[in-house]
């Protein structure tokens, strides 16, 4: 894949001209995720969307570029965790329009925000951003991953993904839980505590409950306050690495829909 940022000016000037070109521009966040994650679980999780979804898009006729990534998002849940940055909402809904503007301005038409942070606040500021977006002829934005105004079944969790899992309460599994875990183990293992996380009692609660009665941290979220969601120790590197590849063939299918076939291909 084209990484962006490694082109020179000329060569970013000619690829904007290509009809064919999708940006792919990653959205995650710095929280916290338990005690056994690093920071950048949904930094990394974004990126590693983009990289699962390129490949079908390239062999459908499209030419994916990868943006360099928003590591910061708004994480209200996990705002007062040390290491938790959290972006307020307009201050992202107006660095995602000006980082799509300004390439926009140079030509580039299409771009599919690769989201991996499911925070409530974070959603509605892409939402908004896209809206902002959609006002502009000509520039075409589409989200994928974790999506505004989506309840599962979605690419990202359905029965499918849940049969990937170890876990024996795939429902109830989340944030830090078995798939975040699995995760990154399959991209980075040298970042997971894995003692930390073999020795981790499952926390399993009706999260999306709490978050429609109005639950504004993890710690209103239970059970335990530790910040993690499901089970660690169940996952593996090989888990993540299949429900990586399952989402990401969902989530193209998905996007090839909306984009139709490439003009070249």
């Amino acid at each position: 894949m084209i990484h962006l940022a490694g082109l020179t000016s000329p060569e970013a000037e000619k690829l904007a001209r290509d009809p064919r070109v999708v940006v792919l521009l990653p959205l995650g966040a710095i929280e916290q995720h338990g005690p056994h994650l690093p920071l950048l679980v949904d930094w990394r999780g974004a990126e590693e969307l983009a990289r699962r979804i390129a490949p079908h898009l390239r062999r459908a006729g499209w030419r994916p570029i990868l943006a360099p990534a928003i590591p910061y998002g708004v994480s209200t849940l996990a705002i007062g965790w040390p290491g938790t940055v959290s972006l307020s909402m307009p201050t992202l809904r107006r660095l995602i329009v000006e980082v799509v503007t300004g390439l926009a301005g140079h030509g580039f038409r299409r771009f599919v925000l690769t989201n991996y942070q499911a925070d409530p606040d974070h959603l509605k500021a892409i939402a908004a951003a896209r809206r902002e977006l959609g006002r502009r002829r000509r520039l075409r934005v589409l989200v994928a991953g974790f999506e505004p105004g989506k309840r599962p079944p979605t690419p990202m969790v359905n029965s499918r993904v849940q049969a990937l899992m170890r876990s024996p309460n795939p429902g109830a599994e989340w944030h830090s839980g078995e798939l975040e875990t699995a995760l990154m183990l399959s991209v980075d293992r040298k970042l997971v505590r894995e003692r930390i996380a073999r020795g981790l009692a499952p926390a399993w609660c009706d999260f999306r409950g709490a978050l429609a009665r109005g639950a504004r941290n993890f710690r209103e979220l239970g059970p335990g306050g530790a910040g993690y969601f499901g089970w660690p120790r169940a996952a593996r590197a090989r888990t993540g690495r299949a429900v990586m590849t399952l989402r990401g063939r969902l989530i193209a299918r998905r996007l090839l829909e909306t984009l139709g076939k490439s003009p070249r291909s």
